[in-house]
């Protein structure tokens, strides 16, 4: 799930916990914390556990895609997707394309006359040509 990390940073720095204080609130590893506020995505259970601490509904944590993605529809773009072997390995993983669907959660792009679907939980960034 997409989380909304601002909202996640506020709630935490505004009790003026560190990292380790909310994994230790909330039951989750350091580690996952760490995660969920570089990634801007957590698993469902670790949603329940956060929401809990925050005394809110997971709804509310999840980030909501904002209208400005079907602004996008027919336009070139380069989806960035954030693969950590990338770095490793040299291989680019963005994807280039035209926007010709928006799902609620993919988009299909056309990489010239291939198409492509993209889930949206591994988009990390999207540049508009």
């Amino acid at each position: 799930m997409k989380v909304d990390v601002e909202l996640l940073l506020k709630l935490r720095r505004d009790r003026a916990w560190s990292q380790d204080e909310l994994a230790t609130a909330s039951g989750l590893n350091l580690r996952t914390i760490q995660r969920i506020e570089k990634e801007a995505t957590a698993s469902l259970q670790s949603m329940k556990a956060l929401a809990s601490v925050f005394d809110m509904g997971i709804r509310e944590l999840e980030y909501e895609e904002s209208g400005m993605i079907n602004e996008l529809l027919g336009k070139e773009v380069t989806l960035v997707m954030g693969i950590s072997a990338s770095k490793m390995t040299g291989f680019d993983d963005s994807v280039k394309g035209t926007i010709v669907e928006i799902g609620n959660e993919w988009l299909k792009l056309m990489e010239g006359k291939k198409p492509v679907y993209v889930h949206m939980i591994h988009i990390k960034r999207i540049i508009p040509k």
